[in-house]
């Protein structure tokens, strides 16, 4: 679960990573569209996605996981 539920408030910025035995194997890579911002840039393993303090909620949220030698999402 990510934001609350039942208080009617909206996601503005979260963190994700991988847990477990083979979390060293991949890189957890993901973006949001925020309002007024649009996409913003791809971030990984426990970096901030969205915005802090400016009120912009996350419409949006894309997901991709890796293995840790590839190219980020975007980059061929």
């Amino acid at each position: 679960t990510a934001g609350t539920t039942g208080e009617c408030r909206r996601l503005e910025a979260f963190e994700a990573k991988l847990t477990g035995e083979h979390a060293d194997q991949y890189n957890l890579w993901y973006r949001v569209h925020a309002k007024d911002i649009g996409w913003m840039p791809w971030v990984k393993n426990g970096e901030t996605a969205g915005t802090t303090g400016e009120c912009r909620r996350i419409e949006a949220i894309e997901i991709k996981i890796l293995a840790a030698d590839d190219n980020p999402p975007g980059i061929n």
